[in-house]
């Protein structure tokens, strides 16, 4: 499988803090079956450029192989909606047309429209992070619809529809995979002993939702598609 959202990096957001942390990590994320990652550390300091994500993606690549870790670690961010359109630009996903785009938890603002009609009229294509997470949202499902009718893709966390947020959450993630709004299951880890890789676990309620071929397509085809920066066409 391929996930476009995690939280690899060492030391520069709320995920691992070590390197021992990304390397336990890591080994938790080949367990679950995933194959690449996109690194994905939230993007708040234009300090966090990505060439220091470059170089961090590169030094923890040398760390895996001298320890047979067999992961491939792609270029990436967590853009926060305030953030210019070209710092955004300069955080897409492994230096394509994609971006990972993340709203407030508490509530879809009034200007996502907008924001997502100038990501996409210069050229890029907004990934809405864990939607089903968002208070908007988690209240009324519906409004995603609009957003991804205008060209914005949507990504579940494997997490909640296995459960681990809690039921509300979990209605929620089901009931966007039912109305085909959603593109990809990604597993927004953050530690091998917190907030860990539950693809597998997220992926089998996909497949008792969707069925096994549209379920699988949203971790393996779509996402290589976004990797390799392919135009993403869908219904």
């Amino acid at each position: 499988m391929i996930d476009i959202h995690c939280h690899i990096l060492f030391g520069v957001d709320d995920g691992p803090q070590r390197l021992e942390d990304s390397i336990a990590l890591a080994r938790a994320l080949v367990a679950d079956g995933i194959t690449h990652i996109v690194s994905t550390s939230h993007i708040l300091d234009p300090a966090l450029s990505m060439e220091r994500i470059e170089r961090g993606i590169t030094s923890l690549e040398a760390e895996f192989s001298g320890r047979g870790i067999e992961l491939q670690l792609l270029p990436g961010g967590e853009n926060h909606y305030t953030l210019p359109l070209e710092e955004m630009r300069a955080h897409t996903i492994n230096g394509g047309r994609y971006l990972l785009l993340e709203f407030p938890h508490n509530d879809l603002p009034v200007s996502a429209g907008e924001l997502i009609f100038s990501l996409l009229s210069a050229g890029l294509v907004p990934i809405i992070a864990h939607p089903e997470r968002n208070g908007s949202l988690l209240r009324n499902p519906d409004l995603l619809q609009p957003l991804i009718e205008q060209g914005a893709l949507a990504q579940l966390t494997a997490a909640s529809l296995a459960g681990d947020f809690g039921s509300p959450v979990r209605q929620c993630a089901r009931y966007m995979l039912k109305k085909g709004l959603v593109h990809f299951i990604a597993s927004d880890a953050h530690g091998a002993d917190w907030r860990v890789p539950r693809m597998q676990a997220g992926l089998k309620q996909a497949v008792k939702i969707i069925g096994r071929p549209a379920a699988f397509k949203l971790v393996n085809e779509n996402p290589r598609m976004i990797i390799e920066n392919k135009v993403l066409e869908y219904a």
